[in-house]
């Protein structure tokens, strides 16, 4: 009885050791960017960005906050309290939140991220910016393909 136990138990070791070398993975590469003003703008790379990949579907009450902070024009004192307001409690979500991947940008603001397959991925970038309440960035992907993208820590700053 004690062999067949000892058995079972290192042949369920073995398979989902199986499963999960096995499991296909994706390489997202990226860059958390931003740019310093003037002519011409340069843009230049942002370390110890503190960058994050979920699930989509694992996530929908950060999603559903990030879709608010999109949509919310700064209009006026109170608006922009609503967005700070929004910005906190993402940053806790995704800090609570079980991620595919964390990892921290390096000294030129580059960064990989190695995920198991899934349908679709959000990368979320949290820089430490003290002159910006709202620092971080996000992006929605494909989980199925290595891709290489830019997370815009200024927040569409850095277009002409």
């Amino acid at each position: 009885m004690l062999i067949k136990s000892i058995a079972l138990v290192l042949t369920a070791f073995a398979a989902v050791t199986v499963l999960a070398v096995g499991a296909p993975k994706v390489i997202l590469s990226g860059k958390a960017q931003s740019c310093h003003p003037g002519k011409p703008i340069r843009l230049v790379g942002v370390r110890g960005v503190n960058v994050s990949a979920f699930q989509v579907s694992k996530v929908p009450l950060l999603m559903a906050k990030l879709k608010i902070m999109d949509t919310t024009t700064i209009t006026d004192g109170a608006s922009m309290m609503r967005l700070d307001t929004l910005s906190m409690q993402s940053d806790s979500l995704v800090n609570g939140s079980t991620a595919l991947a964390r990892v921290i940008s390096d000294s030129t603001g580059i960064f990989t991220l190695s995920i198991a397959a899934t349908d679709s991925v959000l990368v979320y970038g949290l820089g430490h910016d003290e002159d910006d309440p709202v620092n971080q960035a996000f992006k929605t992907m494909s989980g199925r393909a290595n891709s290489s993208f830019v997370l815009d820590m200024s927040h569409g700053g850095c277009n002409p």
